[in-house]
């Protein structure tokens, strides 16, 4: 029986966190295990791979249920405190954060899509038994360069090309994959199975976040079947909202029906905060409160709590990551550079997250704040 002072103390629990997100039990369970794992062998894992005993931990601790609605198998958290979780994970471990918070990426896309077979891939992304990835964002660059083609042919398309960037390489099992079909001027989504003799990998010798096996993949003849096909857009619409964050809002909606759209939106993209955060909270330990390193952190909080328009918001935020990074580096020093520190691996994933998702309007975002 629930009684006045168990909803009393639901709702003060709620709005406690909504006020500090970190507070919730389960944030401070990944704090645990970021202390314990990650953090002890984020340099080595940036200059290797990031080791599958990583993805099993925080499959263990129920990560992976943190993408997928609750009647599917997953976990239904706070988002602000999903949000935090991520942020956390960038901070301590870019290589790692860059694989696992792109595990959600074929969920919605399965949703939509409604069939048995693709539905039948919830439940096994939210236990952790399947691992997600992404490698749609090359087809932004057709026709100027051509990645991956689709050819309709009997019962779904045959998939030839590359694909960029995928991370995870080795780890991942499937991905929400995008293709061209040249003939009818359309982008082809859908998820494939990386097991398929037809896909073959290359790690890329990235100079930022190695160790996140991001990988050129080549497919070869790949059947992608209608059922796991999720959507056919005409390339011209896609190109009206490609850069913004329909897709992600409307993952965290899926997952928080709840909650309110104004809500959502407010929440800042995961990654450059983390990022920022974690270089100046090391930054200020070594070089005091200095007056300066205070006023870019000030910066950063206001920065991360203040909506802007799609892309602005995320742009002013990379480039927050890169200011933050490099205050880090110039607060320890030389040392800061040798590949033993922490510091030089965060500078260097700032960067990258310049070149993450660069969509045309991505692009002049970063530049316009670049020149201010």
């Amino acid at each position: 029986m629930t009684t006045t002072a168990d909803i009393t103390s639901a709702v003060v629990t709620a709005a406690l966190v909504d006020a500090d997100p970190t507070a919730h039990p389960m944030y401070q369970e990944f704090v645990r295990f970021a202390a314990e794992v990650l953090t002890p062998r984020a340099v080595e894992v940036d200059r290797t791979e990031v080791p599958r005993s990583h993805i099993d931990g925080l499959r263990e601790i129920g990560y992976h249920r943190l993408f997928v609605p609750e009647q599917y198998g997953g976990l239904k958290l706070p988002p602000r405190v999903v949000n935090a979780v991520n942020n956390l994970l960038f901070g301590v471990d870019p290589s790692t954060a860059t694989i696992v918070t792109q595990h959600g990426a074929p969920v919605l896309p399965a949703v939509t899509a409604g069939t048995d077979d693709a539905l039948e891939l919830l439940p096994k992304l939210a236990s952790g038994e399947l691992i997600g990835g992404a490698g749609m964002g090359h087809v932004r660059s057709w026709p100027k360069r051509r990645g991956t083609v689709a050819t309709r042919v009997a019962g779904g398309y045959r998939i030839d090309g590359v694909i960029g960037w995928h991370s995870g390489w080795g780890l991942t099992d499937i991905i929400w994959l995008g293709a061209v079909d040249e003939q009818r001027e359309e982008f082809v989504f859908g998820i494939g199975h990386l097991d398929d003799a037809s896909i073959s990998g290359q790690v890329l010798p990235l100079a930022a976040v190695y160790g996140s096996r991001t990988a050129e993949l080549r497919l070869d003849g790949y059947f992608l079947p209608d059922a796991l096909v999720t959507e056919v857009v005409a390339v011209e619409e896609y190109r009206h909202r490609d850069g913004t964050r329909v897709q992600e809002l409307q993952r965290a909606k899926h997952l928080n029906p709840d909650v309110d759209d104004a809500d959502l939106a407010a929440i800042a993209p995961a990654g450059p905060y983390g990022l920022a955060r974690a270089a100046l909270d090391d930054a200020l330990r070594i070089a005091g409160d200095d007056t300066h390193l205070l006023a870019l952190s000030a910066e950063l909080e206001t920065a991360a709590a203040t909506p802007l328009p799609d892309p602005q918001w995320r742009a002013v935020l990379n480039e927050l990551a890169v200011r933050a990074t490099t205050a880090a580096v110039v607060a320890a020093g030389g040392a800061a550079l040798l590949d033993s520190d922490i510091a030089q691996v965060r500078a260097r994933a700032a960067q990258f997250l310049q070149v993450r998702g660069l969509a045309p309007r991505v692009r002049t975002a970063h530049f316009a704040v670049y020149a201010r």
